[in-house]
């Protein structure tokens, strides 16, 4: 595909919105003990939808609690530039 920009992913957010590549979500990962949320960035590359992140790169079915889109990279660059990482204790 020439342009995969807003190139529909299969896969919605915990809200039922769906995910396109260029978009920032909040994904949170963690267990029963902690959490911790950052802003990823959805990209398409060697034929996948990977979420690009402060550690690098991971696949949608890595181990997270939920996906939130927040914004568009176009619309919204500093929500990924900054790359905002929440740590938090659950409840």
């Amino acid at each position: 595909m020439k342009d995969l920009q807003r190139h529909f992913t299969g896969i919605k957010d915990k809200n039922n919105n769906k995910i396109f590549v260029g978009d920032i979500l909040r994904v949170t990962y963690g267990n029963a003990d902690s959490n911790f949320s950052e802003n990823e960035l959805v990209i398409y590359k060697d034929g996948k939808f990977l979420l690009d992140h402060e550690d690098g790169q991971s696949t949608f079915d890595s181990p997270h609690f939920s996906l939130e889109v927040i914004g568009k990279l176009k619309d919204n660059p500093e929500l990924y530039n900054d790359n905002f990482r929440i740590s938090f204790d659950s409840d």
